[in-house]
């Protein structure tokens, strides 16, 4: 019998909606949240300070609202099934949300509000929220029966994570008692990378090497290059971390050269499913995806080129890098979610009454003609704040900003109305 990444057809049996369906309708908080933020921190953006408390606080809400808890709720309906292996620890499952999203809304308040207290206490529940899933996972991969390119993917993505952690951790503490002076920066830096690479990245291959088939319906296309993808990615985070205060170029170029390879990896093996698919037409979320991914390829090049020529002269093209890097990778996330919560509502409210009475598709659980448009403002969005911050158009960023909160609004309307759909 064949495995649905998110329905019992084969495999152990998913979770109660209620544990992935608070944990998006949380992350599509932060989504909105985030992009009210990016407004609000646009001049900072314009201006490179992203040191300062309006730009370190959004990135959080960014990475750790969206992001994070968009994917915590994802492996939680995904790997049961993905893995034949049922949620190691449920009730914690459900409990670090309740450490993950208060813990996240006093860190972001505290660094916004310049309040070190805050920021500690924090951190603080987010690393014990954080550590747990990260236990509950690697507690659940433990006992997987195979052990497939996702499941390396993913194991590396929890170890990278950990390792996140440690790092943020040493970060809040040093906003309370200042100790990393000048090497901040290469701990910032490091933590960043760390963080979207070492652990968003490697979910991102290793779920997306099941979900991109499945929702583009491809047969056929090699899977080589997600493999590769997955060993570059994860050695070249691993060198990072471990030669980040090593002296010399080469510690910095040979890492961006192995993270740039595994990128273009992970690049080349989506534009394989895209090209191999069944369906003549893409839809709104894939379309979406597609799009996320010419935003995260811009994003690389940029990086692979301050990365072996230095980030300290160019602050304007880093910070640039940065955020296509981080609004990319939350397009991306978007463009799932159009994916994934309709599919979940429709699992458990309407396929138990499928073959016993009329039930709508998933597609008409919400408008294709809204998605399509909340995907187009997302991108135009990102393109525009990339530009402005690189080439120093304060107009330019603001403006998207803007039309990036806009995207995010249109979608976080229209997963509310899909989660309150019940039959009739």
């Amino acid at each position: 019998m064949s495995v649905s990444p998110f329905g019992a057809l084969g495999g152990a049996e998913p979770p109660p909606f209620r544990l992935p369906g608070s944990h998006f309708a949380a992350a599509l908080l932060f989504f909105v949240a985030g992009g009210a933020g990016l407004v609000w921190a646009a001049p900072d953006l314009s201006a490179a300070s992203f040191l300062s408390p309006r730009v370190t606080g959004v990135t959080h809400l960014f990475t750790l609202g969206w992001v994070t808890t968009a994917i915590m709720g994802a492996l939680y309906q995904f790997l049961p099934v993905a893995l034949e292996r049922e949620i190691r620890w449920p009730g914690v499952a459900q409990g670090t949300l309740f450490l993950h999203a208060p813990g996240l809304a006093a860190f972001v308040t505290g660094l916004t509000t310049q309040r070190p207290d805050l920021v500690v206490a924090g951190a603080s529940l987010l690393a014990v929220g954080v550590l747990l899933f990260t236990g509950n996972v690697a507690g659940t991969l433990a006992g997987a029966p195979r052990r497939d390119m996702t499941w390396w993917a993913l194991a590396l993505a929890m170890t990278f994570l950990t390792l996140t952690v440690v790092v943020g951790g040493a970060l809040a503490a040093n906003v309370r008692w200042p100790f990393m002076g000048a090497s901040r920066i290469v701990a910032l830096g490091t933590h960043l990378h760390v963080a979207l690479v070492g652990f968003v990245l490697l979910v991102m291959v290793g779920v997306g090497h099941r979900l991109l088939p499945m929702f583009l319906l491809s047969h056929g296309a090699t899977e080589r290059p997600g493999r590769w993808a997955v060993g570059l990615l994860a050695t070249g985070v691993a060198l990072l971390f471990a030669l980040h205060h090593t002296p010399g170029a080469w510690a910095r170029r040979v890492p961006a050269v192995l993270i740039l390879s595994g990128g273009a990896a992970f690049l080349f093996q989506a534009r394989a499913f895209y090209r191999a698919r069944q369906r003549p037409t893409i839809d709104a979320g894939m379309r979406t995806a597609a799009a996320a991914l010419v935003v995260l390829a811009g994003a690389a090049a940029l990086g692979g080129y301050l990365g072996l020529t230095g980030f300290a002269t160019r602050p304007h093209l880093a910070t640039a890098y940065v955020s296509a890097l981080v609004l990319g990778i939350s397009i991306f996330v978007a463009a799932h979610t159009y994916k994934i919560v309709p599919f979940l509502v429709w699992y458990h409210r309407f396929g138990p009454l499928a073959g016993k009475a009329p039930v709508p598709k998933v597609a008409d659980l919400y408008s294709t003609r809204w998605a399509g448009a909340a995907g187009t403002l997302l991108t135009v969005g990102t393109a525009a704040v990339a530009a402005g911050i690189a080439f120093r158009q304060a107009a330019v960023t603001a403006a998207g900003a803007w039309v990036f909160l806009a995207g995010a609004a249109v979608e976080g309307v229209q997963m509310a109305l899909v989660a309150r759909k019940r039959p009739s």
